[in-house]
């Protein structure tokens, strides 16, 4: 079992791996982003081991894969059809944009950490610790 930053680490590193297959080399395989965070959680929890909140440690690789996934689609710009030039120095058009901006951020953190831990969840009810039910004990 490794430890909860080592599977961190290694989950997404796997999920950066399948995301550069999916869309660089095999573009016609359509696997969606969403089952790639999931098998993220997955891998995750499955390596965290037998702890009780393995689950956790699903959402926090989501959160992780969403942070940089995020920082990655921030800094590379977008193909855009106009000359955002013309545009001009519009302030309203910037608070809008910023809104937008810190929105979808919160938006896809939480969905990332909720998919995470979904598949954690799954790896924690494979693998975890069954738990054993008590034994009835009839008073006398």
């Amino acid at each position: 079992m490794a430890s909860k930053e080592t599977a961190v680490i290694i989950s997404v590193f796997l999920a950066l791996i399948l995301i550069f297959v999916d869309f660089l080399i095999l573009p016609s395989v359509a696997v969606s982003i969403l089952l790639i965070v999931l098998f993220t959680g997955f891998i995750a929890s499955a390596m965290a081991g037998s702890e009780k909140n393995s689950y956790k440690v699903g959402g926090f690789a989501g959160a992780v894969l969403a942070v940089m996934l995020f920082l990655v689609s921030f800094f590379t710009g977008p193909t855009l059809s106009f000359n955002i030039y013309s545009l001009g120095l519009d302030l309203s058009l910037i608070s809008q944009g910023l809104i937008y901006l810190i929105f979808s951020f919160v938006l896809s953190l939480a969905i990332y950490m909720f998919l995470g831990a979904f598949g954690g969840m799954i790896a924690q009810e494979l693998f975890g610790p069954k738990e054993s039910e008590p034994e009835n004990i009839e008073p006398v």
